[in-house]
């Protein structure tokens, strides 16, 4: 099959699944105070990332009128002046972001329940469009299952950056691959969710509990993301994270 196939293909599956769930739980979807997940999970990267897209509102939510990714979050490596690589980089070349090919770790002890690993990088557009590497919006992924029906869904890996295979035991923060830019990727940057079931069409995603995070706004973030971030939502962490904020393992594990 070929990329623009299966990315209708995709598309079609995916516009399938939200109106099945949304006939199925019809507005009455998870929420931050009764649908969050039921385990805690680790930070899925080691050192200081920021939170570049997702919110547990529909304020700063990833993508709110997708029920699969609704409590999604993007992570970036952002340096003190809000730049995501070094000014004297070439913006349009993967490997020149600070994230870039940085270990991806299991946020929870589970089992590997797919991969996929057949995408290049996306072509970074400097208009800030977005061009798909590969014929999955994932891009190359590793979906672990963490039992009671959740799993985390770690997405836009590196060419040739997944590191394991599906039917492997895994353990909180063991390497499963590498930050890399594929699938439908507008620049380098982890995509990271739990929903419940395995399913990435039709499986709900649930508001993530963090646990073991230190957080702090991140400096100058505003030069690399001018929308604002209500006030209000850094008081949903612990253990929410949100748009806005650098985030590391406490006590800098």
């Amino acid at each position: 099959m070929g990329k623009k196939a299966a990315l209708f293909l995709q598309s079609a599956k995916q516009v399938g699944g939200l109106m099945a769930m949304a006939v199925r739980y019809n507005g009455k979807e998870p929420d931050k105070r009764k649908g969050a997940s039921q385990a805690e999970y680790a930070l899925p990267f080691e050192g200081a990332w920021t939170v570049f897209n997702g919110g547990v509102d529909k304020e700063t939510s990833h993508s709110w009128g997708v029920l699969t990714q609704r409590y999604a979050y993007d992570f970036v490596v952002l340096d003190d002046e809000g730049r995501n690589c070094p000014p004297d980089a070439d913006p349009a070349d993967p490997a020149s972001y600070y994230c870039y090919g940085l270990p991806v770790l299991a946020p929870a002890d589970g089992v590997v329940a797919e991969v996929g690993t057949s995408c290049p990088n996306a072509q970074i557009m400097l208009d800030e469009t977005v061009h798909f590497g590969g014929g999955d919006i994932r891009g190359n992924y590793v979906l672990i299952d963490h039992g009671n029906d959740e799993f985390s869904c770690l997405c836009h890996l590196k060419p040739g950056g997944v590191l394991v295979e599906a039917g492997r035991h895994v353990k909180r923060g063991q390497r499963v691959g590498f930050c890399g830019s594929s699938g439908c990727s507008s620049h380098p940057h982890l995509h990271f969710h739990i929903q419940k079931g395995q399913s990435f069409y039709t499986s709900l995603g649930v508001p993530v509990r963090f646990a073991g995070v230190a957080a702090a706004p991140a400096p100058n973030y505003a030069a690399a993301d001018p929308r604002s971030v209500p006030p209000e939502a850094y008081d949903d962490f612990p253990p929410f994270l949100t748009r806005g904020l650098r985030v590391e393992p406490a006590g800098g594990e």
